[in-house]
């Protein structure tokens, strides 16, 4: 089935960008409509598919947002799954990229052009897929080690999921003093972990990051255009798109779920779907002007 689903606001036109100074006090510089898992729509009433903080925030509740836990299983009635096959798409990818000079550390940070919004054939890259409502299903196949590299000024992989519990290692490769905070989104964005650098060649791990479900934002407070996003997986029902927005979930019980997309630009979008024995489900999540 297609769903195009609500309208946006313009995307971030191609730009020449300046980096703010240093965030003062700690605090994680602000990036209108990248954060907060609202809707960077303009406001309205309410429609169908526009999803609320609250949806966002229920990935931190492990897999339905009531607090359920999620039990992998070998069960027969596994053989009577389904699948879920989808696409991302918008009309106005083509205009996100920015390119972001540095004001400081010049000696590592070089001028580079941003891409939050990857995009081939009209889909969407870097989009977290989620099904809320999943309980019980196959094993979780998220790394439960994963790795995130401060190269350059920029942080590597732009978006990734792990496995809950799991270990990030995250390396800095620039002989310069780095702040990372790793923050919850939607707001108030509750600090899960900070993590200092001040060499190349540190690695610093952590547990905390993914102790629990959930979307995680990497901000770097000395260096305002770093950023990059951590999304902890409690089931293995969580993708990330590549460029042309396709994604797949196997072996999906039958019932009736609500299938989020968010994107960093873009915000958040929701469909209730319902899974049947044996049918590959087609849906596309469209992103309109």
């Amino acid at each position: 089935m297609l769903l195009a689903l609500g309208s946006l606001g313009s995307l971030v036109a191609c730009s020449r960008e300046r980096a703010d100074p240093p965030a003062s006090g700690g605090r994680i510089a602000d990036v209108p409509g990248e954060l907060g898992g609202r809707d960077t729509a303009a406001p309205r009433a309410p429609a169908a598919g526009t999803a609320r903080d609250s949806t966002l925030g229920a990935l931190g509740q492990a897999s339905n947002g009531e607090g359920a836990v999620y039990r992998p299983t070998r069960d027969t009635a596994m053989l009577h799954a389904g699948t879920i096959s989808g696409r991302v798409e918008s009309a106005k990818v083509a205009n996100g990229d920015t390119v972001i000079t540095p004001t400081h550390d010049l000696a590592v940070c070089k001028p580079f052009t941003d891409s939050p919004l990857p995009s081939r054939d009209g889909g969407v890259g870097n989009a977290v897929v989620w099904l809320l409502g999943v309980e019980a299903g196959p094993v979780q196949d998220a790394p439960r080690r994963a790795e995130l590299t401060l190269d350059r000024c920029q942080l590597d992989p732009r978006v990734q999921r792990m496995a809950v519990g799991g270990t990030l290692m995250v390396t800095s490769r620039d002989a310069m003093m780095s702040r990372l905070r790793f923050a919850e989104v939607p707001p108030p964005m509750r600090v899960r972990a900070t993590l200092f650098f001040n060499d190349a060649g540190q690695v610093v791990p952590s547990e905390a990051i993914a102790a629990t479900a959930g979307l995680i934002a990497v901000r770097d407070d000395l260096h305002p255009w770093v950023r990059a996003f951590v999304v902890a997986s409690a089931h293995p029902f969580v993708a990330i798109t590549e460029p042309d927005g396709r994604f797949h979930f196997e072996t999906v019980p039958p019932g009736r779920y609500t299938l989020v997309v968010w994107q960093e630009k873009l915000g958040v979008r929701t469909h209730v779907l319902r899974v049947t024995s044996g049918v590959d489900t087609k849906i596309t999540m469209k992103f309109e002007e």
